[in-house]
């Protein structure tokens, strides 16, 4: 009952306008699905959602280099440095598979390419 409680209060403030960070937080928490509701969600809210589940942060609107980062880090089980270049090579393969996934296509040549593009950042 909770959880259909904590729902309503979602989808009310939705209606009204974009709930605060304290309400998104524990909503992705639980669901992190919920995440592609929200359209401004601060960084601590998509990392939030993207512990819960890396795959969500196909759902964000605008994700942030950070989460992306920590999605593909737990969506391959990889261990990467955070410096600038991985960051922004996660970002882009991030965006890659949300418009891979719209088309149907496979992502395996875009996570191809960015395991091979971060081998050059870590030597």
């Amino acid at each position: 009952m909770h959880n259909l409680q904590q729902f309503w209060t979602i989808r009310t403030q939705l209606q009204k306008k974009e709930p605060t960070e304290k309400v998104q937080m524990p909503a992705v928490q639980k669901k992190p699905e919920l995440v592609r509701l929200f359209t401004n969600t601060t960084e601590k809210v998509q990392l939030s959602a993207v512990i819960a589940s890396p795959e969500s942060v196909l759902l964000m609107q605008a994700p942030s280099p950070l989460a992306c980062f920590t999605a593909v880090e737990r969506m391959f089980k990889a261990d990467l440095p955070p410096t600038t270049g991985i960051l922004a090579a996660a970002r882009r393969l991030v965006f890659r598979m949300k418009g891979n996934r719209k088309l149907g296509e496979p992502d395996t040549e875009a996570v191809k390419e960015f395991f091979d593009e971060v081998k050059s950042f870590k030597h």
